[in-house]
């Protein structure tokens, strides 16, 4: 092609792969796109009693207990016990508190062992994962056992918002890891 012809079939070209891409699959950018396992609704302070797993990314559908950090609670009325942290790790805080709408308050118990002890207790409030879910502060040590220090904060925030509720808890009981002094 040479002279005009060039651009003006270029631009017709354009024009038509940008018509046909927006008339074959018209797909809403606004819009978020759920999963069925995904807590849009009901509140967590809704649920009915009972076990349940939140995580910070959908259910991977495989072998794995849960996917991005996971809460794994055990909810009675407005009380809920249970943890927050990674799957199939030493990384995770215990919980025990109440729930009202999606906000769990209460305390936190992280327990530190030998190889991965937190050499600095933090006093005033910070937050827990890089996600911003859980936020600790006022700790102290509640009990040492040689090398095994199990932290208290009296002051825990966990904002249950945004997370995925799986079908049913996959992690590890909370009665089973959760041991408070």
């Amino acid at each position: 092609m040479s002279g005009w012809h060039f651009p003006v079939g270029l631009i017709s070209l354009l024009g038509g792969l940008s018509l046909l891409s927006t008339t074959l699959s018209p797909v809403p950018l606004n819009k978020k796109q759920t999963t069925p396992s995904q807590q849009t609704e009901p509140l967590l302070s809704t649920l009915p009693d009972g076990a349940y797993q939140f995580c910070t990314e959908p259910d991977p559908q495989d072998w794995r207990d849960g996917a991005g950090v996971c809460l794994n609670v055990v909810k009675q009325g407005t009380f809920v016990e249970g943890y927050y942290g990674f799957p199939h790790s030493s990384d995770f805080v215990c919980l025990r508190g109440q729930v009202a709408e999606n906000l769990i308050s209460g305390e936190g118990l992280a327990i530190s062992w030998a190889g991965q002890p937190w050499s600095d207790i933090p006093q005033e409030e910070f937050l827990w994962d890089e996600e911003g879910h859980l936020s600790l502060g006022q700790g102290n040590i509640a009990q040492r056992k040689g090398e095994v220090s199990w932290i208290i904060f009296r002051q825990m925030s966990l904002d249950t918002q945004g997370l995925y509720r799986y079908l049913e808890p996959r992690m590890t009981s909370p009665h089973q890891l959760c041991d408070w002094p």
